[in-house]
């Protein structure tokens, strides 16, 4: 699994399938504790939803299953 703000990556998993699992953070310009602030409660849900979904985007609002 990748988590990463870099679009690049999503390219590569609709195409290639690399990485296999992929979440892509979409939150803006935040800080590093903000962030952990957002998945720290969060994690258990990330977890569940990559059991069947492969790409995952993580903003403000939450999660949103991409594929």
């Amino acid at each position: 699994m990748v988590v990463t703000k870099d679009a690049d990556f999503v390219d590569s998993h609709l195409l290639r399938g690399r990485p296999a699992k992929l979440l892509l953070l979409s939150t803006g310009n935040t800080s590093n504790q903000g962030l952990e602030s957002l998945m720290a409660h969060l994690i258990p849900d990330i977890i569940q939803e990559f059991g069947t979904h492969s790409f995952l985007e993580l903003g403000r609002s939450g999660i949103i299953i991409r594929g």
